[in-house]
C-alpha cells in the first residue's frame, strides 16, 4: 500500500474564509430567506388536505411537500418542492438584497421547468402566487 500524505486542512480553512468574506452578510439574509420559506411551506396545503379528508376524499391529499433545503443551483438561496405524481412546483427563497421568492411550475418532472414568477419573500403577493401555482398543480395532477 502506497503512503499518501493527508490533505492540507489549512488550505481548506483558508478557502472557507475566502469564500465567506465575499458576502459577509449572506448568512443573516439566508436565515431570513429560510424562515420566510418555512412559513410559506407550512401553510401550503393544510386547509386543502383537511377538507379532502372531511369529505372522504383523502386520496386527493396525497401531495408531498419537502423540507426547506439548500437550493440546487445557487448558494444564496433555499428551496422547497411540492409534488403530486410527476407534477412539481419549486419555491426558491433568494437571499439577495431584500430577498425574493421565485415560484417555478407546475411542470412535469424530467421536462423543462416553468413557468417562473417572482414575488417578495413575504406577504399577500407571494401567498397568492403560490396558491395559484399549487391549485394548478393539484388540478393537473388529479386528472382522471
Amino acid at each position: 500500500m502506497k503512503y499518501t500524505a493527508p490533505m492540507d486542512a489549512q488550505r481548506f480553512r483558508k478557502l472557507a474564509d475566502e469564500l465567506a468574506e465575499r458576502d459577509p452578510g449572506l448568512a443573516v439574509r439566508l436565515r431570513d430567506a429560510r424562515d420566510a420559506a418555512r412559513v410559506l411551506r407550512d401553510a401550503a396545503f393544510e386547509a386543502y388536505r383537511r377538507r379532502a379528508s372531511e369529505i372522504g376524499a383523502a386520496y386527493l391529499g396525497n401531495i408531498e411537500v419537502s423540507g426547506v433545503e439548500p437550493d440546487e443551483k445557487h448558494i444564496d438561496a433555499v428551496q422547497f418542492r411540492v409534488t403530486r405524481g410527476r407534477f412539481e412546483v419549486i419555491c426558491v427563497a433568494i437571499a439577495r438584497a431584500e430577498g425574493k421568492m421565485r415560484v417555478v411550475g407546475p411542470f412535469k418532472r424530467g421536462k423543462e421547468e416553468g413557468p417562473c414568477a417572482e414575488a417578495p419573500l413575504r406577504g399577500s403577493v407571494v401567498e397568492n402566487l403560490l396558491e395559484e401555482r399549487l391549485a394548478a398543480l393539484v388540478r393537473e395532477a388529479t386528472v382522471v
